[in-house]
């Protein structure tokens, strides 16, 4: 990442060219002028443009994407703490001491912020650490370290990561052509931007599209094998917290009516087995089938937000479509299973 202070403006209050790799391939990549912000695609080289005149409120909902500070700073605050930050009485902050980090003599800062979730909350927050250690010579972070304890659905689960930065200097800028338009390689495509918008569902009493996918036990699976049969698809990924809230109930309706003609299918366009994801099932005692690599089928099927279910009736068509989960997901659906079976 290149960067550059731009103490008047009030989107990013600097201008940046940024790229980031995975496994030494390129992935992303962004520049932001100062007037303009563009993303760069580097899979089929075309860049897309936001003007800082039209768009800046939009811009700045990506700032949290280019910060360092993650804990000092609120959404509306990016990149820069205000007061509110500060005086925030569920952050304590400790200066652990002094401490060496690459060569470098760091302060240690610690921010433990306090829980504020309610009792009957099934998503809890039992621990949140932020550690860092901040160049004495410069205050530049070098390096940070974030750790959550949470109960989710009644799971336990632990997040951990620690981000280094390896290689940094001040200002030697050589070229700030880096950070205007003329950076971006002649082979992309520049295109404006154009808002979202999210597919709309599919119309009821449509047949159902095919899919054909392989079980977590490697087994092929596919709608056309299911024909005569009730079927109510769960589109779900492992760390969707609605989608998790879901599973009880999917678990429930499955118990009750697959030996009336009920069955319910769990489709994760994300997740892999290596992920554990069969422990995760396990842990919710999940029993219906659960089918890897659907990213084709969610976009067939329009799914724009996690859980989306749908009702397939014998003949193969779409009966009701339930996007989210709330209270009453489980008996609307129950009574259009009875009514269906």
């Amino acid at each position: 990442m290149f960067l550059k202070k731009l103490p008047s403006d009030t989107v990013f209050y600097s201008a940046f060219n940024s790229r980031t790799y995975w496994n030494d391939t390129s992935f992303s990549n962004a520049l932001y002028t100062g007037d303009e912000f563009v993303m760069l695609n580097t899979k089929d080289s075309s860049a897309t443009i936001m003007s800082n005149t039209i768009w800046a409120e939009k811009i700045k909902s990506f700032a949290h994407n280019y910060k360092f500070y993650t804990p000092l700073t609120h959404k509306e605050s990016v990149p820069i703490p205000n007061d509110s930050n500060l005086a925030d009485t569920q952050r304590l902050y400790s200066l652990i001491g002094i401490e060496h980090v690459n060569g470098a003599e760091c302060y240690h800062i610690q921010i433990k912020i306090l829980p504020s979730a309610e009792e009957d909350d099934p998503m809890k927050t039992l621990r949140q650490e932020y550690d860092f250690w901040i160049n004495k010579d410069d205050f530049i972070p070098v390096q940070y370290d974030v750790a959550f304890d949470l109960v989710m659905n009644n799971d336990t689960m632990y997040q951990y990561e620690r981000t280094i930065l390896t290689k940094y200097e001040l200002n030697v800028l050589k070229d700030e052509r880096i950070l205007t338009m003329n950076a971006i390689p002649k082979v992309y495509k520049l295109k404006d931007y154009v808002p979202y918008k999210r597919p709309e569902l599919l119309p009821l009493d449509t047949t159902a599209p095919h899919w054909e996918l392989l079980s977590l036990h490697d087994e092929k699976v596919s709608l056309d094998s299911l024909k005569g049969k009730l079927v109510l698809v769960d589109f779900f990924y492992k760390s969707c917290y609605p989608c998790m809230l879901a599973l009880p109930s999917l678990q429930a309706l499955n118990e009750k009516y697959k030996d009336q003609g009920l069955e319910v299918i769990g489709i994760d366009p994300y997740d892999s087995k290596e992920n554990g994801l069969e422990e995760f099932l396990a842990k919710r005692n999940v029993s219906y089938t659960v089918l890897l690599g659907g990213k084709d089928a969610a976009l067939e099927y329009r799914v724009s937000a996690y859980p989306t279910m749908f009702l397939i009736d014998r003949s193969g068509k779409i009966i009701f479509i339930q996007v989210g989960y709330g209270d009453e997901t489980e008996k609307t659906l129950e009574d259009l299973i009875i009514k269906n079976l």
